[in-house]
């Protein structure tokens, strides 16, 4: 078989299912049938005379040739995706859903402002809920399932790039009807109230313990909640009282009938930042993406 002989376009069909480890998943991800990705797959072996990929229970696993193909192939076909995104124009008369992966406080800062921007043009930003573990994340932006993420943690991956976006407090929040916490807390009143409490599902830990310097003693939990919208619901209707972040809780105090408290302890700032692949990081449409993020929690 000579080079002229050979398709190159079937090389990110191969990267995608290397990546995936799955025909489904990479069919989806490259907007194909799953028999179109099992035929160009089978025409690659073809032309190769090698097996890429063989059964492993109800999935596939890479050949050593496969491994050793990616290793070689995708720094050279991301080189030539970058180059070509970089040299195309962007503008918002063309089409475009933008995925972004953020929190629910991010979320309820930037829906109000994404839906009462009439500068999107045809362009769509659809924000979705963070994953549960980084590792998932970090394969959405590799997959290109996502375009962006929103996090409060910097990856040190070497294949993804961060950007400041904006930083936040955590605050305590009690009912502006509570009969003992007026105005302010000490550390002993927080000790001594009841607590409603959300635990940070990827760190599986309580959100006041991530975000503070000091050790946070054991507290007396009423309820333990998912959402900070929940935990602010329940704080209003109790006597119990919580903590969330200063932005979320400025937002909705009056609605809930909420005071906001200095919390009694040193706190450590919640610093959001952008990440994504760094394939992404000199497209023009990302770069149009983060600066249209930023104009929302800027003005």
């Amino acid at each position: 078989m000579t080079l002229s002989d050979f398709d190159l376009n079937l090389m990110r069909v191969f990267l995608t299912v290397y990546r995936c480890q799955s025909i489904t998943v990479a069919a989806e991800v490259l907007n194909l049938t799953q028999p179109g990705v099992s035929g160009a797959l089978k025409r690659l072996q073809n032309q190769l005379g090698q097996k890429l990929f063989v059964r492993d229970g109800r999935g596939i696993a890479p050949t050593h040739l496969a491994h050793e193909m990616a290793r070689q192939i995708e720094p050279a076909l991301e080189a030539i995706e970058n180059t070509l995104t970089d040299a195309q124009e962007f503008t918002v008369e063309g089409k475009r859903r933008f995925v972004v992966y953020t929190t629910e406080p991010v979320m309820l800062k930037l829906v109000p402002k994404i839906e009462a921007d009439k500068s999107l043009g045809n362009c769509e930003i659809v924000l979705c809920p963070t994953t549960v573990s980084e590792a998932e994340l970090l394969e959405k932006l590799n997959l290109r399932q996502a375009d962006l993420a929103i996090e409060f943690s910097e990856s040190s991956t070497s294949s993804h790039f961060t950007q400041p976006f904006f930083s936040d407090q955590i605050c305590v929040i009690a009912s502006k009807n509570h009969p003992r916490i007026q105005g302010n807390i000490s550390t002993q009143d927080y000790y001594q109230e009841k607590h409603i409490t959300l635990k940070l599902r990827r760190e599986e830990i309580f959100l006041v313990d991530y975000f503070t310097e000091e050790h946070i003693q054991p507290r007396k939990v009423a309820a333990e909640c998912e959402s900070l919208l929940a935990l602010m619901a329940l704080v209003a209707s109790s006597e119990s009282i919580g903590m969330t972040s200063v932005s979320m809780a400025t937002q909705f105090a009056e609605q809930f009938g909420l005071q906001i408290l200095e919390a009694p302890f040193n706190s450590l700032p919640v610093d959001y930042v952008l990440m994504g692949h760094k394939r992404e990081q000199n497209s023009k449409a990302n770069i149009w993406l983060r600066e249209k993020l930023l104009s929302y929690v800027l003005d």
